[in-house]
Formats: C-alpha cells, structure tokens, sequence
C-alpha cells in the first residue's frame, strides 16, 4: 500500500515537471511535441516585438519569436524564430519586422517569391532582417481603397468638364451673394454705430430702473405683502354667504321699488283727479262749478255773515249761551 502511494507521487511529480517544461517552452512560442525548424534574422531595431510574437507568411501563422538577443557587435538585433516543418522557405526570404494593426503588436513576416526546390531554408540557417516602416501595413491595408479613390477621382474630374460651365456660374453666384452679405454687413454695422448712443441711453435708464427697485425692495416687498394679506382675507372671506345677503337685499329693494311704483301710480291718479276737480280755466271741474255758481256765493256770503253776526254775539252776550253749556234752556231773546 505503501509503495503504491509512492508510485503515484513520482507520477504526479513526473507529469508536473513535464507540464513545467512545457508551458515554459510553450510561453517562448516552443512546442516541443511539434516538428519545427529553428531559424534567424538579424535586424537593426526590433522595437515592440516581443518572445512568442507570431511568424507569418502572407498573414498565416507559421512559428513563433522564441529568442531575441543583440548581435556580437552590439550592431543590430538577432531574432530565433520557431517555424513549422512542412513550411517551404527559400533563404533568399526577408524577415520583415512589421506591425499589422495600429493597436496590435509587432509581429515578423516572410517575404519571398515562388517556391523552393533545392534551396529551402533549413534550421540553422540565417535570413535578412529587415525593418517595415509604420505606414507600409497601412499602405497595404488602404492600397485597395487608394485605387478605388482614384477612380471616384478620375470620375469626379470628368463631370467637372463636363459642368465647367455651371460650375463657372455657381461661382459667380457664390461671389455675388458674399458681395450682398458683404454690403449687409456693413449696414448692419452702420446701425449698430448709430444707435450706439440710443443703446448706452436705454442701458443707463435700465440701470437707473434697476437701481430704483433695489432701492425701493423694502417697499415693494411690504406691497407684496399686503397684496398676500388682502388676497387671504378675501379668501378666507365667506363671499357666497355674503353675495347671498347681497342678492336677498337687492330683492327686498326691488320689492321696495315696485311698491313705491304702485304708490306713485296711485298719487297720480288722485293729482289727476284733483287737477279734474279744480279745472278753473274751463269751469268743468267740482271746484270751478263751485265758485261760478253765483247762488252758491250768495248762499256761502249769507252763512258767512250769519257766523260773524254769532261770534259777535257770543262776545258780546257770553251769557246767553252758558245754559247751553249748563243744560238749562232760556228763551232767545233779541238785541235791546
């Protein structure tokens, strides 16, 4: 039991060591259970390449960057690259230094022509280094487009013969218009000097309002506020009771007016019936009769003697008349 334990643990111990050697030859761009070749280049600079940086061929990935030390001069930069067998290289290739993408990393490109027969490149070998500059990937990615462009341009530049004419004239009326918005700038400008002065005025008045509200906030403040008291109390005010009451009275004064109506309808009648019986001017009315019969006057200036004749008497003779008084007859008798 013992022993078999210790067999497990040399196993495991065994398969971490592989797995170390591995992943580390792995993290350099090695794959040790791959057939490859090892090859070199020298370059001048190799700024931003990085170990396990990809070798490409037309932008497939063949190998890897697994080494980069200097040169033994210190005059360049000599790169061990990692490439797959099977993977046809003549030694007259350039290993190109050059950068795909803008964001990317630095990667190493084969550049050749055809392929190789005799003169593959085998491991060991050596190839020219060589350095792209940073718009030749760009050069290549916009090559399709720049042709493209040309076209639209070459397009573009025979519908300009084509439209030289009414080009000329759109022209023409381009510059007239930036003549007109020339010349109403220059009014604009005119009336804005001219009433330059009317501004500075309105601005010193508004100022001077300004200045006078300030000064007068307590006031205005204290108006603010009676308005806000007023308005609470005629809102707090029992208005429709009140307009009710209003409303009852007016009704009362109504009926106050249209009695009073009667009453003058009535006054009038009896003015008009008064003014029937006191019709002197044609003798019509009970008044007139009354004082044109001349039997009446006789009749009325008779009693009126008659009663100046008794008072006269009842001052003389008072005697006379106190049996009246007393309830006691005397006989009449006649002046003496």
């Amino acid at each position: 039991m013992k022993i078999r334990n210790e067999v497990k643990v040399g196993i495991l111990g065994i398969s971490a060591i592989i797995l170390l050697f591995w992943g580390f030859n792995f993290l350099k761009g090695k794959n040790v259970f791959s057939n490859t070749f090892v090859a070199t280049a020298v370059f001048k600079s190799v700024d931003g390449l990085n170990i396990a940086a990809p070798v490409t061929i037309s932008g497939y990935k063949v190998g890897a960057v697994t080494g980069i030390v200097p040169t033994e001069d210190y005059s360049g930069v000599r790169v061990t690259m990692t490439i797959d067998n099977g993977v046809q290289v003549p030694t007259d290739a350039r290993a190109l230094l050059v950068q795909p993408s803008l964001m990317g990393g630095k990667e190493i490109a084969l550049k050749f022509i055809g392929k190789c027969s005799d003169n593959c490149l085998k491991s060991g070998d050596e190839i020219a280094g060589d350095v792209s500059g940073m718009l030749d990937g760009a050069f290549e990615v916009a090559e399709p487009y720049l042709e493209k462009l040309d076209t639209l341009l070459g397009a573009v530049t025979n519908i300009s013969k084509d439209q030289q004419g009414r080009i000329d004239a759109t022209f023409r009326d381009l510059e007239a218009v930036i003549g007109n918005v020339k010349v109403l700038t220059d009014l604009v400008n005119n009336l804005l000097v001219s009433s330059s002065t009317n501004i500075a005025v309105t601005m010193s008045n508004l100022k001077q309002i300004t200045g006078n509200i300030k000064d007068n906030n307590n006031e205005i403040t204290a108006m603010l506020q009676n308005m806000n008291g007023i308005t609470k109390q005629v809102k707090d005010a029992d208005l429709e009771g009140t307009i009710g009451a209003a409303k009852s009275v007016l009704q009362n004064v109504d009926g106050t007016v249209a009695d009073l109506q009667k009453t003058m309808d009535k006054a009038n009648q009896v003015i008009d019936n008064i003014n029937k019986l006191a019709d002197l001017s044609k003798q019509n009315g009970l008044v007139a009769a009354l004082f044109n019969d001349q039997n009446l006057k006789g009749d009325v200036q008779e009693a009126i003697d008659n009663l100046n004749k008794l008072t006269e008497d009842i001052r003389e003779h008072p005697e006379r008349y106190r049996t009246i008084l007393s309830g006691k007859y005397k006989p009449y008798e006649g002046d003496k």
